[in-house]
């Protein structure tokens, strides 16, 4: 019933969903080690990477592939070609391309079994996800190419799923806790810097699907990871950052004349964007 994919690679270097959610998780400001906190870390790492990912895999958003199989349905009235489940079966067979709908219902109960127990902030953020995707595969049968849901549902969403698992008691009754203290149902501190590694990776994912022609919105995303941090007023952080974009721009430019493959410069770059998020998160606590 379920199918258990495991891929390892140089990717596992990217910015990518567990990355992510771990980063949001220090700008928490709350102690990782304690209580249930490694289990509810482990959790939603499975939610955002696991089987978020499944569900991203199914629709095939990023590759906008349809299916052209007929679909068998069952010989019931209600099933036939010109009813409301016939026409509900043909579109679910679209949107998850290559898979079945097995798949999707099974990876769609697991991903609601596990946002339960973790709480109602990760429930919304899997129904968020969710819309996300569909989103993206909206996109995909207009002809356009989803980099801004790649980029939510790899850094932006797992961020806020990190930083909500500790920075609300798992009650749900009582405001966020920060340090200690109540700070209402506000966002908290870090919002801004997982926005700003989300734009990164709406860039990164931009200038992969145009073949290397918008290379600046890159620019345009890690200038505003440093404009974050010299807002914070993070001067340690700020400094590693720095020095940590540096070799990430030193491939782009030799990308951008020319000099090597522009697909060899994000795979490179890849590795020092992490970098900087998991310390820029970690100087911010």
């Amino acid at each position: 019933m379920i199918g258990l994919r495991v891929f390892l690679g140089p990717q596992i270097w990217r910015i990518a969903p567990v990355w992510a959610m771990l980063a949001g998780a220090l700008t928490a400001r709350v102690p990782l080690w304690e209580g249930a906190t490694p289990l509810r870390l482990i959790g939603a790492a499975v939610l955002a990477d696991s089987l978020w990912g499944l569900l991203w895999r199914l629709m095939a958003a990023d590759a906008g592939t349809l299916s052209a199989e007929p679909v068998t349905a069952p010989f019931l009235p209600y099933y036939q070609t010109r009813s409301p489940a016939g026409g509900a079966l043909r579109l679910i067979r679209h949107m998850i391309a290559g898979g079945s709908w097995h798949e999707l219902f099974v990876a769609l109960a697991s991903a609601a079994l596990l946002s339960l127990l973790l709480g109602l902030p990760a429930l919304v953020l899997t129904i968020i996800a969710w819309a996300t995707m569909v989103w993206a595969w909206l996109l995909v049968q207009s002809g356009r190419r989803p980099a801004a849901c790649d980029a939510l549902l790899n850094v932006g969403w797992p961020w806020l799923l990190g930083w909500s698992l500790l920075a609300f008691s798992p009650s749900l009754l009582t405001p966020p806790l920060i340090g200690g203290e109540g700070l209402g149902w506000g966002l908290g501190p870090g919002w801004e810097l997982g926005l700003a590694f989300t734009v990164l990776q709406w860039g990164a994912r931009r200038a992969y699907l145009s073949d290397g022609r918008h290379m600046a919105a890159i620019w345009l995303g890690q200038a505003s990871v440093l404009a974050v941090l010299i807002g914070r007023q993070q001067i340690a952080a700020l400094v590693l950052s720095v020095l940590l974009l540096l070799p990430s721009w030193w491939h782009l430019r030799r990308a951008a004349r020319h000099e090597t493959d522009w697909k060899d410069a994000l795979a490179h770059s890849n590795p020092w964007w992490l970098a900087a998020m998991l310390l820029s998160a970690f100087l911010m606590r």
